[in-house]
């Protein structure tokens, strides 16, 4: 079973780009109809997020999600499988993004990575030109968690568990960059509430903590479907390590701007803001969906 399922990922990566998207796009569909527990997700978070959105443009947007989810199943198997020079051909402004990565090569750097469908494909673009690394949450497919992690190992150096924060500290002190997606609700452990989209959402304090131990430089790192490429970019945040709350505020405020400006892309299937505040209500009611959107 494993060897065929890695063949067919493989023999999906080596499509043509067009057909890979067009396949993407009408996966993408399938999905929106099949999956209505999800859809009932991705629609109410653009709902609460995008509050001026009508009803058409939040189903319109919701539909755009599920294509974009549905073209990320054939980039992370591009990931997985593509040559460097292959991937260095779709990047479009490639010796733009070289140039920002090459002057931070000799720093120790924590690269945010916000959550979108295809995380796989953007976590790779630096390691064209870096050495990074990574930490994952296992899958609960055990036959996935393992082509995923060997898949991850062809691009990032030292995968750490996330019970293994001490690992990824040494790793991040000892001058090498580390690369982490702070952007869902990981429960109320090691974590604050913060504004999000003007509702408060569980943010891990752990980049925080990174920056007050290690000193290091902190960037946003992100790629975005352009037409029939990507543009990748690296924006740094001037994070202290001294005020969690300051730290925690400029990455949700920059993982923020990054959902305006490419909706689609982001990850609204994600129950980002499931976990509430003492004694407020649900923020994903069972019945205001059923009644709303179906």
């Amino acid at each position: 079973m494993e060897i065929l399922l890695k063949i067919f990922l493989r023999l999906l990566s080596s499509l043509p780009f067009t057909i890979q998207m067009g396949l993407g796009k009408l996966l993408g569909k399938l999905l929106y109809k099949v999956l209505k527990k999800r859809r009932k997700v991705v629609t109410w978070n653009i709902h609460k997020c995008f509050p001026n959105f009508s009803k058409s443009e939040t189903t319109e947007l919701a539909k755009a999600n599920f294509v974009r989810l549905g073209q990320a199943i054939f980039e992370i198997c591009n990931a997985y499988y593509w040559s460097d020079r292959k991937f260095i051909n779709k990047i479009k402004n490639i010796d733009e993004f070289k140039t920002k990565i090459e002057a931070i090569k000799n720093s120790n750097n924590l690269l945010l990575v916000p959550h979108t469908g295809n995380v796989d494909f953007v976590v790779r673009a630096p390691s064209l030109f870096l050495k990074v690394n990574g930490m994952q949450r296992s899958a609960e497919n055990k036959l996935w968690d393992k082509i995923m992690t060997e898949g991850r190992s062809k691009f990032v150096n030292k995968i750490f568990l996330p019970n293994e924060g001490k690992k990824l500290l040494e790793t991040l002190s000892e001058g090498e960059s580390v690369m982490y997606a702070p952007d869902q609700d990981y429960g109320y452990e090691n974590s604050i509430f913060i504004d999000f989209f003007n509702h408060q959402a569980l943010t891990v304090v752990f980049p925080s903590i990174l920056v007050k131990r290690t000193s290091c430089k902190v960037f946003l790192l992100t790629l975005v479907k352009d037409g029939n490429g990507y543009l990748a970019d690296i924006e740094e945040l001037m994070l202290t390590g001294e005020d969690q709350v300051s730290d925690l505020k400029m990455i949700n405020s920059a993982i923020e701007n990054f959902a305006q400006n490419h909706k689609s892309e982001y990850y609204w299937i994600h129950r980002r803001f499931k976990n509430r505040p003492k004694g407020e209500d649900n923020f994903y009611p069972d019945d205001a969906l059923r009644d709303y959107w179906l």
